[in-house]
């Protein structure tokens, strides 16, 4: 039987992330798909596009996700999304987007927060998409619920944006999601952490950062289990201000369900081990006390992952070789900071990929994929597609 898995890509200073379930349902968190070396033998520049085709599935030939969520709209969370996913009328999926490899995702979830002002080409292209599949849902449009038209919105509106005629599809901080794709889930939920207002009100208005959505993936080993046994976080590149809100929020839940919401046993470390997590960029002698606070609900074997290029004693924030030094501090050893980009080794990157088990995430070896010819897309990434189910 297949197993759930999470496979963080090795994307240098950027992320994205792919949840795999039992039943085949993927979930895929940010995309960071670059360009490929030109003759398709650079060993150090993993092909993320033809990886991601062959493990996701096909209906009819297209291949597709269940779900995308994007972060936020930083270039680093959402290059190559114009050219590697399909946008529009699912029902018009021609053989030319079969060719380019296009990406079907039959769910998107969207924070009308991270897009009160595009800053980026990519990030336009993913909210006039968003914004068609919102307008069918506006409609009550018969197509609405097709797979590849099918969206939630995630968070809450900022104040030029109004959503609230479309309340049935969103979820707030504190949320416990169980269907994807329309597809209920007895073993695996997601636990809404952010973004919220007050975070929004405090960022930068060009720094989407602290307003990321920023979720607790979690696993069950059966479904009358009442224990999780298997915990991840995902902080896109969310700051100390963010984490600061999401700890005071989280720690009022008295629901049983909610009580184990900042619990973790794999961290995926905000904005690439950047020193945001902790602080100020130009305060790197304090730590602040509710960062470390929620680096203290690490489970017994808990593990930091550093979504960025190699990490070196420099000036360089993300990653911050500083950052990195405290993370360690509230490890068991060296062993459990992984970096995608060093990952076995540096010359050679493959994605970090963990399955779960009863007893927790363990790593699992990862079959390498050869980088493909040409570029990271286009019909040599298409013919690689192996058709799951």
């Amino acid at each position: 039987m297949q197993q759930n898995s999470v496979k963080y890509y090795p994307v240098g200073n950027g992320d994205q992330s792919l949840i795999t379930l039992k039943d085949k349902t993927t979930i895929l968190t940010d995309c960071n798909i670059r360009q490929g070396s030109k003759d398709g033998s650079d060993p150090a520049m993993f092909d993320v596009k033809k990886d991601l085709l062959q493990s996701i599935q096909t209906d009819g030939g297209v291949p597709f996700v269940d779900v995308f969520i994007l972060t936020h709209g930083d270039k680093d969370h959402c290059r190559g999304f114009r050219d590697n996913f399909y946008r529009g009328d699912p029902t018009k999926y021609a053989d030319k987007d079969r060719k380019a490899g296009l990406i079907r995702m039959d769910e998107m979830w969207f924070s009308p927060m991270v897009a009160v002002e595009n800053t980026n080409e990519e990030e336009t292209a993913h909210q006039e998409e968003a914004e068609r599949r919102i307008d069918l849902h506006l409609k009550n449009d018969p197509q609405k619920d097709l797979p590849g038209n099918r969206i939630r919105i995630i968070g809450y509106d900022p104040e030029n944006r109004d959503y609230s005629a479309l309340a049935h599809l969103r979820y707030v901080p504190g949320s416990v999601v169980t269907l994807f794709n329309n597809k209920q889930q007895e073993t695996f939920s997601v636990f809404i952490h952010s973004p919220f207002k007050e975070q929004l009100a405090s960022a930068d208005p060009d720094d989407k950062n602290t307003a990321s959505i920023v979720f607790q993936a979690r696993f069950k080993e059966y479904s009358f289990s009442t224990e999780f046994s298997n915990l991840f976080m995902f902080g896109g590149d969310a700051d100390y201000i963010a984490w600061d809100v999401i700890l005071q929020r989280t720690v009022r839940y008295e629901n049983d369900v909610k009580q184990k919401a900042l619990d973790w046993d794999i961290f995926l470390a905000p904005h690439h081990c950047s020193w945001t997590f902790f602080n100020e960029s130009s305060n790197k002698d304090e730590v602040q006390d509710s960062s470390i606070e929620v680096l203290r609900y690490r489970r017994t074997g808990g593990k930091v992952i550093a979504s960025s290029k190699v990490i070196i004693d420099n000036d360089d924030n993300p990653p911050c070789y500083k950052a990195k030094k405290e993370y360690l501090k509230h490890l068991d050893s060296g062993k459990d900071f992984l970096n995608t980009d060093t990952y076995p080794k540096e010359s050679e990157p493959v994605p970090i990929v963990f399955v779960t088990t009863a007893n927790g995430p363990v790593l699992s070896p990862t079959t390498v994929v050869k980088t493909a010819s040409g570029a990271a897309g286009g019909a040599g990434a298409a013919s690689t597609i192996i058709k799951q189910g």
